[in-house]
């Protein structure tokens, strides 16, 4: 008896406690969390930038959006249940939530949906404004230097609330179109005086690098892809003039200067993506100008100041009797933070400034202003900032490549059994894998863009071709049957695309598992070709069956039914070989095991599809494909893809020292795709995915702009480098 009442009144006592804790620290602990949340925010925001880790964006999400829930909350919670003589200096807190909800300079939108909806945002500042004044009025506030950091900290919330908005409201679609089109009069104008210069004096000379075509024309060319889904457009047979200038001054480097022309060419890709990055989901390029700067300053100032005013006012001793030193402790760690986060930001604009103000146009912009800018300049955006990065290169993107494979991906299926149904395994298990972007697939794809042959010789525009061109190229330097000829001719141009990328991307993946098994081991540079072969592959077939790039519903039905019979190959080939070994044990430990892309394919080649395309060319009696729909959706997928395939394994190098491979054929086709599908993955795509880790068709997308025709001369990259040491 006595043991259950002692029982009941420990367990009374035990809530009161909690009850007690709620009621009298759950302020102190709410802004304490939304300051804890906007630190994570700004030291982990830019990391999205880098990374493709699905875990990375959901955690980034989660705190995005629990840092203006949690704001809110707290100053709503503030004018319901705040109050008390002990607890004054917590009516101080209201001006740091809307600091707060003004957000960090590294993130103000995790989508671009968030830009479009800046107008609720900006009826959101109106309605916590209003109910922070509230707060604030119910304190009598004895100590006019209390008052007086209230006043300073509103105002320093409302300018970071504003920040916030603008950059919403200027990073919006419909704005960054608006700006494309006011400056496409300009940018016209800009390429006909760009023609005239190329005949007189060329790209190189000294009145292009200071004329009106450079400075309104080459600024950011990335911020027009981000913009519109139309190219501005370039004619490419009109500009092939200056191409000729162009590609006869990289000509006439030695080879080591024209892998550096590579290498600082694809970092100022790079850049201008950051550039983007930047001005589509951070403060930066706000900050760059005079308002921007001007209220940066303002908020560090007003900030400072209300902190040594409240160190004032709170050190004297009947201070300290008056306000509770846990609240105390709380303000000064609100008012330290504020002000560390702004000196950190000013830091960490030096970087991005030093990005910016690398190219020769802005930093020429920058000698217009007064003398106290330009010293401004010196010391944010060349000497110190230059010092700081050379002693650690930032990575702009994630620099990885995503992979799809349709025979990785069934293998995946087939492993998980009868125990799970496909439609949940096809939606938890990781259906795409990256790969880093390496240094001879960045080569690669600057040297497609700086081919004479592909650019001085296409009677239209280049990235019409989805692998024609390469084709027509490679078909005269190697010995190709005439059978095999029609079928890849066929593959290529009587389908459409997304059915010519699942085509293409089966045989690729039979050729490269039948080369990895050969008796004879290929060679170091068809080795290469190989394996970026595969890469282009699997990253082409994520970009349109996984993100939806150009795929079609009848495209989606294709992948489905290829995926289909891949599947009822390999559960074939399993059950053969269950009743081929008869041993019970085996078959049980075969339920569990993983089936490795390698055997798929494996038994793929057992199925005789591949043999039974090659006897097909062999007696040259192989049906055309069809271009009817009804008849393409209604075939089976795998034999056409085989049958490709084997027209590709049928093609041999002709003798010589430097005999052409079927590889070179391969590799260069899935460039031309990939230079096809750049222009059309559409600005939104652009948009989404330079803040999830950045994608290799967006770089190359810009590459087409400063490399093709209207490229930049290794000269003026030369300059860019150097140029604001050379100035100051």
């Amino acid at each position: 008896m006595e043991t259950s009442v002692r029982n009941r009144s420990l367990g009374a006592i035990s809530l009161a406690d909690v009850e007690y804790l709620l009621s009298e620290w759950e302020i102190q602990c709410l802004i304490l969390v939304s300051f804890a949340l906007q630190v994570s925010l700004f030291l982990c925001a830019g990391i999205r930038r880098r990374s493709t880790s699905r875990v990375v964006g959901v955690l980034i999400w989660l705190a995005y959006l629990s840092a203006d829930s949690v704001a809110i909350f707290a100053l709503g919670h503030l004018a319901v249940h705040a109050g008390g003589p002990s607890h004054q200096l917590v009516f101080l807190w209201a001006p740091f939530v809307l600091l707060h909800l003004g957000g960090q300079d590294t993130i103000t939108a995790f989508s671009m949906q968030d830009n479009e909806l800046w107008r609720r945002h900006l009826l959101t500042f109106a309605q916590q404004l209003a109910l922070a004044v509230y707060d604030v009025s119910k304190s009598p506030w004895p100590d006019r230097r209390l008052l007086a950091t209230v006043m300073l900290m509103f105002l320093s919330g409302c300018v970071k609330y504003a920040e916030r908005t603008i950059c919403l409201a200027t990073a919006r679609p419909a704005r960054l179109m608006a700006d494309f089109l006011d400056g496409f009069k300009d940018r016209v104008s800009s390429i006909k005086e760009m023609q005239t210069i190329a005949r007189d004096g060329g790209l190189g000379s000294s009145r292009y690098l200071s004329s009106r075509a450079f400075t309104n024309f080459s600024l950011n060319p990335a911020m027009d892809i981000m913009s519109t889904d139309i190219l501005p457009n370039y004619d490419w047979s009109v500009s092939r003039e200056i191409f000729w200038v162009l590609d006869s001054k990289i000509r006439g480097l030695d080879l080591s200067g024209q892998e550096e022309y590579f290498r600082q060419t694809y970092r100022f890709a790079e850049t201008r993506l950051f550039i983007c990055y930047q001005r589509l989901y951070t403060k930066a390029l706000f900050r760059l100008s005079l308002l921007g700067a001007f209220l940066h300053l303002f908020t560090f100032l007003t900030t400072s100041a209300a902190t040594v005013l409240f160190h004032f006012a709170v050190s004297g001793g009947r201070a300290r009797q008056a306000y509770s030193s846990t609240d105390v402790a709380v303000t000064y760690v609100l008012l330290g933070g504020a002000v560390v986060l702004e000196v950190s930001s000013f830091f960490l604009s030096m970087f991005t400034r030093q990005d910016l103000f690398s190219h020769p146009v802005i930093c020429c912009s920058c000698l217009e202003h007064p003398p106290i800018i330009r010293l401004v300049f010196c010391m944010t955006c060349g000497n110190c900032a230059a010092m700081l990065r050379r002693w650690r290169r930032p990575r702009h993107w994630s620099e990885k490549l995503a992979q799809y494979s349709l025979i990785g991906r069934s293998a995946q299926l087939a492993s998980s059994g009868s125990l799970v149904p496909r439609c949940i395994a096809e939606r938890v298990m990781v259906s795409t894998k990256p790969v880093p972007v390496t240094e001879d697939l960045k080569m690669f794809v600057i040297r497609k863009l700086l081919d004479p042959d592909t650019m001085l010789t296409a009677e239209s525009d280049f990235t019409g071709s989805r692998g024609e061109q390469a084709l027509s190229k490679w078909v005269g330097k190697l010995e190709v049957p005439p059978a095999a000829t029609g079928i890849l001719r066929e593959s290529l141009r009587d389908v459409d695309f997304p059915t010519t990328v699942l085509l293409w991307h089966i045989a690729t993946d039979v050729c490269f598992f039948k080369a990895s098994t050969a008796a004879p081991p290929v060679n170091a540079a068809d080795k290469d070709k190989k394996t970026i072969s595969r890469q282009l592959s699997n990253y082409i077939m994520y970009l349109v069956f996984k993100c939806g790039v150009l795929r079609t519903s009848s495209s989606q039905f294709l992948l489905r039914k290829a995926q289909d019979e891949v599947l009822h190959l390999l559960n074939r080939g399993k059950d053969q070989r269950r009743q081929r070994q008869g041993d019970r044990e085996q078959q049980e430990g075969e339920k569990g095991r993983r089936l490795h892309e390698e055997e798929a394919m494996e038994r793929l080649l057992r199925s005789g599809l591949l043999d039974r395309g090659a006897q097909e060319l062999a007696a040259a009696n192989a049906p055309p494909f069809s271009s009817s729909a009804i008849e393409v959706l209604s075939a089976a997928v795998l034999p056409r893809a085989f049958k490709v395939a084997a027209a590709l394994d049928s093609i041999r190098g002709l003798p010589g020292e430097q005999a052409a491979s079927p590889w070179d054929l391969i590799v260069a086709v899935w460039l031309e795709m990939l230079f096809y599908i750049a222009p059309r993955c559409g600005a939104a795509f652009h948009r989404q995915h330079l803040s999830t880790g950045g994608e290799l068709v967006t770089h190359v997308l810009v590459l087409m702009y400063i490399v093709g025709p209207l490229g930049y001369h290794p000269d003026m990259l030369k300059k860019t480098s150097g140029w604001v040491h050379q100035r100051w």
